[in-house]
């Protein structure tokens, strides 16, 4: 289940991409995908609750799409070796993978599960090539709340839209139990740390420029997502915190699973 808040209300969407303004709605139904604007070419994800799996979701539906995609990060990410990473910032190499798989993960592992960014001038050189950059931008230590620290999060400047994705578990448990960061998170919202997160704390953050909208520059676009509304009181946090921080400026989803609703095959992999 994947929803966008419009007018009011809930309306239900297939597409991430679409949700998001990223392709036209036709598009996501079989139709012909359009070339879109050079920022929309960039999406950083920040946050926590789901941005890995966001990322997946966003390299499934443009391999669908037949949209040239690169995902990686600015900072370090969990990842999985298939035959679509790319381990080296290597235009050729990259140019093959995305030829043979249709996707690609990259990144300088640092251990067996992790791997750290790969330069920025790689990362500008895909765009050259028209390949879209889907880049994790901070990290969140697997908690489904955060406001990001000092240095974070890091947002490459070519970045056209920004999603901020909260986890809709952590409503109704002590700050300190569910959130990263926990004492950037209680002086965004003037609580301590034995208090309950609420979901108006989750728009408070959202939209705090210390928090969700942290390093968002004029012309980048701005949108949130709730996820795991998979619980009729999730669903219901998920309404509280959309009526609390609607704003012309900002697009809200919710989704209660981020796996597309159609059966493909993880990014990359292969049998």
């Amino acid at each position: 289940m994947l929803k966008e808040w419009i007018d009011g209300k809930w309306v239900e969407r297939e597409s991430l991409l679409a949700a998001l303004g990223l392709i036209e709605s036709s598009v996501a139904f079989g139709g012909k995908p359009e070339k879109k604007p050079e920022k929309n070419r960039v999406i950083s994800i920040v946050g926590a609750g789901g941005k890995t799996t966001c990322l997946r979701r966003f390299q499934l539906e443009c391999e669908k799409l037949g949209i040239l995609a690169a995902a990686g990060t600015t900072t370090h990410i969990q990842y999985e070796k298939n035959t679509g990473f790319l381990d080296r910032p290597d235009l050729q190499a990259a140019r093959e993978m995305l030829k043979n798989t249709g996707t690609l993960w990259m990144g300088e592992p640092v251990s067996d599960w992790k791997c750290k960014a790969l330069p920025e001038w790689f990362y500008r050189e895909l765009l050259t090539e028209g390949i879209w950059l889907l880049l994790e931008a901070d990290g969140a230590r697997e908690k489904p709340v955060k406001a990001p620290r000092e240095g974070e999060p890091v947002i490459l400047p070519e970045t056209g839209l920004v999603l901020c994705v909260y986890g809709l578990d952590g409503v109704g448990q002590p700050i300190k139990e569910v959130c990263c960061r926990v004492e950037e998170v209680c002086a965004i919202l003037g609580k301590e740390e034995k208090d309950v997160l609420t979901a108006t704390d989750l728009a408070k953050l959202a939209a705090s420029p210390a928090g969700g909208r942290k390093g968002v520059r004029p012309g980048m676009d701005y949108a949130v997502l709730f996820n795991k509304a998979d619980t009729r009181e999730r669903e219901a946090a998920a309404l509280e915190a959309a009526k609390a921080l609607a704003s012309p400026e900002t697009r809200i989803l919710m989704a209660a699973d981020l796996m597309p609703p159609w059966k493909l095959q993880r990014a990359g992999e292969t049998g």
